[in-house]
């Protein structure tokens, strides 16, 4: 833990917080690391809903596509307590033909306490083969870099 932090959240970057609960600790009193799963698609949410796809709607299903989870990674830094206020930022690191890897940061006071990725793949929804990145979505996703940069 506090290893040095070299992560740069671009300002594009969705933000959204979160409260630290007495159900997130681990016997330890600090937030138990499977929590940042919870954390991270608390980002990915966010991140989608600004992009104009919220989870809540049939956007997805509209373009025929499923967006499936296909690799997750975090490093933790510091570790985080019951009642802190947890920024999570959520951002796309990389865009290709038929993936978004998405970037995480999450901090207190501006302090990044873990950070990680996830790769997520377009996939047809009935063969659950890879297929490109629907244009729309792709449109969405490089306007909010271009925009936001």
């Amino acid at each position: 833990m506090n290893k040095k932090e070299t992560v740069q959240i671009p300002s594009y970057a969705i933000k959204a917080n979160e409260r630290i609960r007495w159900s997130d600790l681990d016997a330890a009193g600090i937030m138990y690391f499977g929590q940042y799963v919870r954390l991270f698609e608390i980002g990915e949410t966010e991140f989608f809903r600004a992009l104009g796809f919220p989870y809540t709607n049939t956007q997805f299903e509209d373009l025929g596509v499923w967006m499936l989870r296909v690799n997750f990674s975090c490093d933790f830094h510091s570790p985080a307590y019951i009642d802190d206020v947890l920024t999570i930022s959520c951002w796309a690191d990389s865009i290709g033909g038929a993936s978004i890897k998405l970037r995480f940061a999450v901090e207190r006071e501006s302090v990044i306490l873990g950070d990680g990725s996830c790769t997520i793949v377009s996939v047809d929804r009935i063969t659950k083969k890879a297929v490109k990145i629907p244009d729309a979505l792709r449109s969405a996703l490089e306007s909010m870099q271009l925009e936001k940069s």
